[in-house]
């Protein structure tokens, strides 16, 4: 034995040069063979026992083909020595990675070789045409009777034969051979090739593209595991991941990794780099793709199987990962087109690491446990929103790439107001940074980013609530001093609850602490709308108005279902919601008398439970506080009174009323219209709209004449009586 038999090959030509050189002895002792089975004197039973037939001929002819037995199987014995050198070497080899993946024994391996001769060099093509008078038919076909011959045996290999050629064999259940039309294995008649994908492949001409309906996309990761913004905890638990499944290569084990978390690409960049330390790549197998392949083939499960073992085959040969995305379009249980079992054993039969994101975690992991053909071990990797800190990190490293540097404040601000995930910064950076571009002195990079914010959360339309858009700010409104504050504090909670809570570590001591429930309570048209769309506006968020209407059904459940629709969508969104005249869904609970009141009492304690575990500002307004329920009111972290105004507050709401381009008349006199017209903002501000609508008219200014008729229109509206004569001065005042 030589240093060169147990050497590795140098390249895959060197490997393809000693399997000509193999296959050259394969024909060499096929020819023999045909020899000894063209003896006249062979009996019909000798003829369809090649070696017999060989056996009766003279000695020498008998030596001979026990020497060139031993000598295939010296090459076979070589070959393998220097195919464990090359691996150990780290020289990729098609053949030998094909062969080890599929477990392929040597007589399939044989096989193998037989189709593949003609594809390295095509004389070999015609050689081995004329080793039997039998056509494929095809002519791109090796002839099975030439295999037959090259690997001429007994009856008991004859039989073992025929069955490495069936659909269930690897050869074929792996689609690297295909049969000819019309071929007969009962008698091993007919032909059969490699497939192209596979000829190529050997031949390290070209990879398979993974694909399904399409090609499959690639999954990169630009950053190292380490550099992603995500918990330390969660990093841990990945590289924990690493240190197991990358060094595990000997037990026959599945790995299912299930990542779960808001922000999908970063799910997939984290999946990437993950993998891309145990030394593979991944792509994205799509779940709406494999519904899409299941109608296209008109709801064939067994075509859909096949279609995803040949995929499995590819993402073998080209050292790739799965990596199973928006799996709601697989998984509807108790229907008979559910096809997340399905598809998750196809691919956990051949794939040694499948990965999932944000699938169904319970039945994921019993689908593992429940896997039957080997074992295959589930390990699920939540991440959650990035908590302020890490927010903080994400908007550092995000906003100087786009050449945005805010002031500290701004960025406090950002990273208070807005629980973003990872992907909704960088969109909210690369908007700001769009408009920059297209009109650059037009705001400064706060309003930029700020606007962008709200309107990032605010992509999305609530089916049962209706956006509040309004321009009003703190200064706006007019309220007592004791209102005026408690709303300041509202504020104050609402802009540093993240550094308390989070920084501070608050959360650990009180459960829930992260929301903000408020109630407004007063006569209505005394600010309590308006006061909720300052605290949005001050915060720079959206404020959505619940249309309760909508929102309360009389069918058993349907109340529930809204909720929680509103709540999740709200969350995702960050937004403020606004519930007017709250007293209509949570008013006092009744005595259970009848299944009506045990509904509606259902309805009212799963309120209660979305809006205490709802991460946002939830903000009620009541006319009627004496309605609500104590045990709902007690949830709440502020109750502010908006109580009727006094002459004070009239007179400054009246001078707030008209805004500074209206042209006002010298005799209006507002002292007088606040001392003798007791009235609610709101009331206040119809009658300032009404009145500049009578001057617009009569093409004068806003007189006292005109608001003292818009203001007979608004008592008659309120159903009071209206006395021009109490609108004048008397002696006494």
């Amino acid at each position: 034995m030589t240093t060169t038999d147990n050497a590795a090959y140098r390249d895959n030509q060197d490997l393809l040069q000693a399997l000509l050189r193999l296959g050259d002895s394969m024909i060499e002792r096929a020819l023999l063979v045909r020899q000894a089975a063209a003896d006249p004197t062979a009996s019909p039973a000798d003829a369809q026992d090649l070696v017999a037939a060989l056996y009766r001929q003279p000695p020498q002819l008998q030596q001979q083909l026990e020497q060139l037995n031993l000598g295939l199987q010296r090459q076979w014995d070589r070959l393998q020595r220097r195919s464990a050198a090359s691996v150990r070497a780290q020289v990729f080899l098609p053949w030998v990675h094909l062969t080890l993946l599929f477990q392929l024994e040597r007589r399939d391996q044989e096989l193998l070789l037989c189709a593949l001769l003609a594809e390295i060099d095509p004389r070999y093509r015609v050689m081995l045409q004329a080793l039997t008078d039998e056509l494929a038919g095809d002519a791109s076909f090796t002839p099975l009777a030439s295999a037959v011959l090259m690997l001429v045996g007994g009856p008991a290999e004859r039989i073992d034969l025929q069955q490495r050629l069936f659909s269930d064999a690897a050869l074929r259940r792996w689609d690297l051979i295909e049969l000819a039309a019309g071929c007969r294995l009962g008698t091993l008649a007919g032909g059969y090739r490699l497939t192209a994908a596979i000829s190529a492949y050997l031949l390290a001409r070209a990879a398979p593209q993974l694909r399904l309906e399409q090609a499959l996309d690639e999954i990169d990761s630009a950053l190292p595991l380490a550099d992603h913004l995500v918990d330390d905890a969660v990093l841990q638990q990945l590289s924990n991941f690493i240190a197991r499944a990358g060094s595990d290569q000997v037990s026959p084990a599945s790995y299912l990794l299930h990542l779960q978390g808001p922000d999908l690409p970063l799910q997939q960049s984290l999946c990437a780099a993950v993998f891309k330390q145990i030394g593979m790549s991944c792509v994205r197998l799509d779940g709406k793709a494999i519904w899409q392949a299941y109608l296209n083939g008109q709801n064939n499960r067994a075509e859909l199987t096949a279609r995803l073992r040949l995929l499995c085959r590819d993402a073998l040969l080209c050292n790739r990962v799965l990596v199973l995305v928006h799996c709601q379009w697989l998984s509807t249980p108790d229907s008979a087109d559910d096809l997340l079992d399905e598809v998750c054993n196809t691919l956990l039969d051949s794939q040694r690491y499948l990965a999932v994101l944000n699938g169904p975690a319970r039945r994921l992991s019993d689908l593992a446990h429940q896997y039957s053909a080997h074992r295959a071990l589930p390990i699920l990797i939540k991440s959650r929103v990035p908590a302020s800190q890490m927010r903080h990190r994400i908007w550092q490293r995000h906003l100087p790439s786009l050449g945005f540097k805010p002031a500290e404040s701004t960025l406090a601000q950002l990273v208070n107001n807005y629980p973003f995930t990872e992907e909704q910064i960088l969109t909210v950076v690369k908007e700001a940074a769009s408009r920059q571009l297209l009109n650059p002195d037009a705001e400064s990079a706060a309003e930029l980013l700020l606007d962008a914010c709200r309107e990032q959360s605010n992509k999305e339309q609530l089916s049962v609530a209706q956006e509040v858009k309004s321009a009003y700010r703190f200064s706006d409104i007019v309220l007592p001093a004791n209102t005026r504050q408690w709303l300041l504090e509202v504020l104050q909670y609402a802009q540093n609850r993240h550094q308390v809570i989070e920084n501070w570590g608050f959360d650990s001591k009180n459960q829930n602490s992260k929301n903000l429930c408020v109630l407004f309570y007063g006569p209505s048209g005394t600010g309590k709308t308006m006061a909720a769309a300052i605290i949005a506006n001050e915060l720079n968020l959206g404020l959505y108005k619940i249309d309760l209407a909508n929102l309360v059904s009389k069918y058993v459940g349907e109340t529930e279902k809204h909720l929680a629709q509103l709540f999740d969508q709200a969350e995702a969104m960050n937004i403020v919601l606004f519930f007017d005249e709250a007293e209509s869904l949570f008013s006092k609970r009744t005595e259970t008398k009848n299944a009506h009141d045990r509904y509606a009492n259902l309805q009212t304690g799963y309120l209660l439970q979305r809006i205490e575990t709802y991460p946002g500002i939830v903000i009620l307004s009541t006319n009627l506080l004496k309605n609500m329920d104590k045990a709902f009111m007690r949830r709440f972290k502020f109750m502010i009174e908006y109580p009727f105004p006094g002459s004070a507050q009239r007179l400054q709401l009246w001078r707030n009323a008209f805004p500074p381009a209206t042209p006002l008349a010298g005799d209006l006199d507002f002292p007088l219209l606040a001392e003798r017209a007791p009235l609610s903002g709101g009331n206040i501000n119809n009658i300032a709209l009404s009145a500049a609508f009578l001057a617009a008219a009569e093409r004068q200014t806003v007189s006292q004449r005109h608001v003292l008729q818009a203001t007979e229109r608004e008592y008659h509206k309120l159903g009071k009586v209206f006395n021009a004569a109490d609108f004048s001065w008397g002696d006494d005042d």
